[in-house]
């Protein structure tokens, strides 16, 4: 299975309403206003590169699992074996792979307006046998 993961406007529009509503309850802070307007700043500066971030497609991936039941993941033009954690968190709106590549850990979020309903599916019922077996 390959499954390519496109752009999700769930994580874009997450993003804009996570640091909308931050910066509006730093507005209603019982500080100086000299320390709302840094909060404020600090906010939209990172408001400025997670949308860069999401802008330059950061979280464009493609996953493969192999008939040896073995995963790997496509990203930043390289093919990686990743093993995925039991930590991973499956929904049917959005899954949460905790997954681990290189002697790191990485989160990669797959909503369900990133790929074809089929496909999403299909990578839950994949990731399903994958972490029952790994629990054995």
């Amino acid at each position: 299975m390959w499954l390519d993961v496109k752009q999700s406007k769930y994580i874009l529009a997450f993003i804009i309403s996570v640091h909308s509503l931050a910066i509006l309850s730093c507005l209603f802070l019982a500080v100086a206003l000299a320390f709302k307007l840094l909060l404020v700043f600090l906010l939209c500066n990172s408001l400025y590169f997670h949308y860069r971030r999401y802008q330059k497609a950061y979280y464009l991936l493609s996953l493969k699992y192999t008939t040896e039941f073995a995963w790997e993941i496509f990203s930043n033009n390289r093919l990686t074996s990743i093993r995925i954690l039991n930590s991973s968190v499956l929904t049917s709106f959005v899954i949460i792979l905790h997954i681990q590549m290189n002697k790191k850990q990485r989160t990669v979020l797959v909503c369900r307006d990133a790929v074809s309903a089929e496909e999403y599916r299909q990578l839950l019922v994949a990731l399903k046998i994958t972490l029952t077996n790994s629990d054995e």
